[in-house]
């Protein structure tokens, strides 16, 4: 079942070159201060669960850096040591799978694939009808699509939403989505690529998920994936559509103890073929 609140992290698997980690809502992919709610701070802790390996050896070295007690000395940055081999980071208010590779070779490899849109990360989100605009957006919103959308989901079609992303707003802390017919025209600096999204599926909230997470009575559960991620991706093309994320205030999602977002399954894929998974559920 999604969204059920957890105080900490925990490994869902070691395997295939990876450890897999849920980072649960709240918490930081990566060390911003000593003493941050952050998984790196929470593999220190735990590191002894890992198995003998180039990770294992980098959480023990940064050790020092982490509790605030060590000056960097290194004249280039090293990625793995930095990043304790993750692969992709997590929004903090967005719960989820968090992937650390074992070893450089395996860290390498699977930034290819990434680089090469080979890695899925697919979302499962709960969402809310809104007819609050998207500022900034061009055009300033899509919600006449959205019944299409959702009857396509609900139908078991999919449906991609595709945009590129400006900053916007104070201090830039939010995305606006702009068409590709809108981009040619922008004198505003925007994103080199081309985002999307693929939706899913759609299906109503039951009253167990409801009562046991504490959803909205009126929350649409939507599944979407991405290939290639871009800041608040998901969280501003659903509000584009006009079905922001319960929770998500930045973009007019309902207000919520949470934000309802969740990284629950990663796929490996070469060509058509998927050779690696790592699940939380089955989007059930």
């Amino acid at each position: 079942m999604p969204f059920i609140d957890l105080s900490e992290p925990y490994i869902i698997d070691i395997g295939r070159g990876v450890a897999a980690v849920f980072k649960p809502c709240g918490w930081h992919s990566a060390l911003h201060e000593p003493g941050d709610i952050s998984v790196p701070s929470w593999l220190l802790e735990h590191g002894d669960l890992l198995p003998a390996s180039e990770l294992k050896t980098a959480v023990h070295a940064a050790a020092p850096r982490i509790r605030g007690d060590a000056v960097r000395n290194r004249e280039k940055p090293d990625p793995f040591q930095d990043e304790l081999g993750m692969l992709y980071r997590l929004d903090r208010d967005t719960s989820g799978i968090l992937l650390f590779a074992l070893d450089r070779s395996t860290m390498d490899s699977m930034r290819r694939a990434q680089n090469s849109m080979a890695l899925q990360k697919r979302y499962m989100l709960a969402c809310t009808e809104s007819g609050r605009e998207l500022p900034g957006a061009a055009p300033g919103s899509r919600q006449a699509e959205r019944a299409v959308l959702l009857d396509r989901l609900r139908a078991g079609k999919e449906m991609e939403v595709a945009s590129y992303f400006r900053s916007y707003g104070p201090l830039g802390v939010r995305v606006a989505c702009i068409l590709p017919e809108f981009a040619k025209r922008s004198k505003k600096k925007l994103t080199r690529d081309l985002y999307v999204t693929e939706y899913l599926g759609a299906r109503g909230a039951g009253i167990e998920a409801r009562a046991s997470t504490g959803l909205p009575p009126d929350a649409i559960l939507v599944e979407a994936g991405i290939r290639r991620g871009f800041r608040h991706q998901i969280r501003a093309h659903s509000a584009w559509m006009g079905l922001p994320i319960a929770g998500d205030s930045l973009y007019g999602g309902v207000e919520s103890k949470r934000l309802f977002l969740e990284a629950f399954s990663v796929t490996l894929y070469d060509g058509a073929r998927a050779t690696a998974e790592w699940k939380l559920y089955n989007g059930n």
